[in-house]
């Protein structure tokens, strides 16, 4: 049996086409060898193999990256950046960048940041606030991330508040609790400072932060100095934290001023209104409680208001003069309290789908126009002086309510009605209130006194629609003819406008037309406030205590 003479042993040969370095062979010449000593029994196929460069000696399996498409789906879904997890704000830059949007120049952005308030400016530390600015409390403003804010902008948006003494100008007032003088006052802000606050948050990080709309938005736009109460007091001005600190130590003691001693119960439980308005909305409360604190300021206070911007009533500070009636076929013997505005207001929505906005009423009344004017029984004198208006939604100026109400949109007994589109029906509302406003650079703005029956449906209707009374220039109050006829008969429940007109001894017609329930509960308010009065006037000489 032939055997082969060679040095290689099996294990260490590596059968490639490269030369074979110990006995320099290629394997083609190793197989023509071989062949020659086993014979032609024996045959040796030419097969090809990779190269030492081909060979693949380390594979690395990156388990995220087979699936980060889905990864970043998840992310995305959980409102999360991938590529920005783990990192932190840098605060070392300015925490205010321009606006890359279309919508806000660099001109625009600048002018938005170098904004400033000048009526503040020379403000000295104790003097009282202008009347009718509206404030919202600096606690409700540090709470306004968490309160207000998704979590998807939250990350993002807070770093503005938590800069934002040290990054941003502010005029600070206080209020102590009347109540309360040992302890530390609450401290409040312009309104139209937090909301430019808000704005240039949305220039900087494209976000559409906004005061919330509705019932929400009433501790944002607080009012003070009603019957003969405290208004904010101005601390000082801080544009930076240091500055804000030494405020803090730099707040004048009480006065007895602070007391209201003068203010009348009705005041005094606004003002405390006021002051607790931005307590946690997750504190308990009773519903029994929160019943009670609404009849409270809604129904005797709204009659009691109500009187002093007619005259009817004098102002607790009048001495002189303070004891003469009221008499139906006399001027009224006060001043007209706060040159106010009447506003009433009546929305008609479909029966079937409360957001279908088919008729809207609004009628207002000029206090100015009646003065020297004798108010009549149940104010009828003043009802000429009454302006209506009254809008049917020309996209649906088809449907009528039949099922639950008798609607009768086409019977206006007031005037002409118009018929805007849907699309305009919201600016016909702000206008009308702008209108009434008459708010210019040159002049402060008239304030207006909102009126409605059962007005909480009203105030709803006109938050779909997208239009915030409070937000208008000068709007200091509201009044609601369904509690004042409650407070002034005493009853459990509210009672509907046909049936406080038919108290009233007020004859009506076509109701359920927004034109008509609009000046019906208008001329309703105003038959209530001399009623009362005529009726507390009639007791007094009875003896008898009125409540």
């Amino acid at each position: 049996m032939a055997t082969i003479q060679t040095d290689l042993k099996a294990q260490d040969v590596f059968v490639t086409n490269e030369p074979i370095e110990d006995c320099n062979l290629t394997s083609d010449q190793l197989a023509e060898r071989m062949q020659e000593l086993l014979g032609e029994g024996f045959r040796f196929e030419n097969r090809t193999y990779p190269s030492k460069s081909d060979v693949i000696e380390k594979i690395i399996l990156d388990t995220l990256a087979l699936d980060r498409q889905t990864a970043a789906l998840k992310a995305a879904k959980a409102g999360k950046d991938p590529r920005t997890q783990g990192q932190q704000t840098d605060h070392t830059r300015p925490v205010y960048i321009p606006s890359s949007s279309e919508k806000l120049s660099t001109e625009e952005y600048n002018r938005l940041m170098t904004k400033t308030f000048p009526k503040y400016e020379n403000m000295k530390p104790g003097e009282w606030s202008e009347e009718n600015t509206k404030f919202v409390a600096w606690d409700l403003v540090k709470r306004y991330p968490s309160n207000y804010i998704g979590k998807t902008n939250r990350p993002k948006c807070t770093p503005f508040f938590k800069n934002m003494t040290e990054e941003h100008t502010w005029d600070f007032f206080y209020v102590y609790h009347p109540k309360a003088l040992d302890q530390a006052p609450f401290i409040f802000i312009p309104t139209e400072q937090f909301d430019h606050f808000l704005d240039i948050i949305n220039a900087s990080v494209q976000t559409k932060l906004t005061i919330p709309p509705g019932k929400p938005s009433e501790k944002f736009y607080l009012t003070f100095g009603s019957s003969c109460t405290i208004r904010p007091k101005y601390i000082g001005r801080s544009s930076s934290h240091n500055e804000y600190k030494a405020l803090q130590n730099a707040i004048p003691a009480p006065e007895d001023e602070d007391a209201c001693k003068e203010a009348t119960v009705h005041g005094m439980e606004f003002l405390l209104a006021n002051l607790s308005a931005h307590a946690k909305e997750d504190q308990p409360k009773s519903k029994s409680k929160k019943r009670k604190q609404e009849k409270t300021q809604s129904r005797e206070e709204n009659i009691y208001d109500a009187q002093l911007y007619l005259g009817i009533r004098p102002l607790p500070s009048v001495t002189e003069g303070k004891d003469k009636k009221v008499k139906v076929d006399e001027p009224v013997p006060h001043v007209l309290d706060k040159d106010v505005v009447f506003m009433c207001i009546d929305i008609e929505v479909a029966e079937e789908h409360h957001g279908t906005v088919l008729e809207v009423g609004m009628t207002t009344l000029d206090t100015r126009d009646i003065v020297g004017v004798p108010p009549g029984e149940v104010g009828r004198d003043w009802f000429p002086y009454i302006k209506s208006r009254h809008l049917i939604t020309e996209d649906y100026k088809h449907i009528v309510n039949k099922k639950y109400i008798k609607g009768c949109p086409d019977l206006f007994d007031f005037g002409e009605s118009e018929y805007p589109k849907r699309k305009d029906l919201r600016d016909e509302i702000l206008n009308a209130f702008a209108e009434l406003s008459g708010a210019d650079k040159d002049k402060p703005p008239r304030n207006i006194v909102l009126v409605g029956h059962g007005l909480s449906s009203d105030l709803t209707f006109m938050t779909g629609m997208d239009v915030h009374p409070w937000s208008v220039p000068g709007m200091i109050r509201c009044l609601d003819t369904k509690d004042m006829h409650q407070a002034w008969r005493e009853e459990t429940q509210g009672r509907s406008l046909v049936f406080v007109l038919q108290d009233l001894d007020m004859p009506s017609k076509n109701l359920h037309n927004a034109g008509n329930d609009a000046a019906y509960t208008l001329r309703a308010m105003l038959g209530l406030a001399v009623r009362a009065k005529i009726d507390e006037q009639a007791a007094a000489e009875k003896n008898v205590v009125v409540s």
